[in-house]
């Protein structure tokens, strides 16, 4: 009994974690679609096409920043709560998942407001760098755990590149990179789309086992 209480509470606080994560993802999309529309004659015209091109940026980025911010600063906070290892790590990917499913969803329904169709290609490559950031974010957790101070540094640092990139590249080569995109063959596409996501994949896999072997000898500090 006192077990499955234990999972139970940990399955709440990270599925409301996740939650919390996706909510301001949400804010930050509507927020930037109403406001970089503001002198428009179109304001609500136009706000799902701004609010789709900046929720794609921030919601991708944020699956990288939620398993650095909140799995590198929770995992120990739930162990003195008297969470098992074990159940920690899994507790972390349930907060991965819910913030990626849900996020994911809310970007393919503003996508569909903003074009009127669904984008297969763009969306199976938004799910890629979905499962890839959030791989990276929980391989900058470990970092953080395992170097101390070092690793949070270096965990500042790539965040900070990775959002100062993410920005430059969508707002000034979106669309020349959709353009190239839209160039080449759908089979190629669908190709190297189906080698990231295995890619993708495998980096995750092996950052959950990097994070499961780093809590097996992870000390709370008092």
């Amino acid at each position: 009994m006192a077990e499955s209480r234990i999972i139970k509470r940990n399955v709440r606080f990270w599925g409301k974690s996740g939650l919390q994560l996706t909510g301001m993802m949400l804010i930050f999309m509507v927020v930037y679609g109403f406001l970089f529309n503001m002198g428009s004659s179109r304001v609500f015209g136009d706000f799902w096409k701004t609010a789709y091109f900046y929720g794609g940026i921030i919601s991708v980025l944020f699956a990288m920043i939620g398993p650095v911010s909140y799995v590198g600063s929770y995992l120990p906070l739930t162990l003195s709560f008297g969470s098992g290892r074990r159940e920690a790590v899994f507790g972390a990917q349930i907060f991965c998942v819910v913030y990626v499913v849900s996020a994911y969803i809310i970007l393919v329904f503003a996508g569909i407001m903003s074009s009127g169709k669904f984008n297969g290609k763009l969306n199976a490559l938004i799910a890629v760098l979905f499962i890839f950031m959030t791989a990276v974010g929980q391989l900058i957790s470990v970092a953080q755990m395992h170097f101390g101070i070092k690793g949070m540094i270096i965990g500042i640092v790539i965040v900070v590149l990775c959002m100062v990139g993410g920005f430059v590249t969508g707002i000034g080569f979106i669309d020349q990179i959709m353009a190239w995109i839209n160039r080449i063959q759908t089979n190629v596409v669908w190709t190297l789309l189906a080698i990231a996501a295995i890619v993708s994949i495998a980096l995750y896999a092996v950052s959950v086992m990097a994070l499961f072997r780093e809590m097996r000898h992870y000390e709370v500090k008092a």
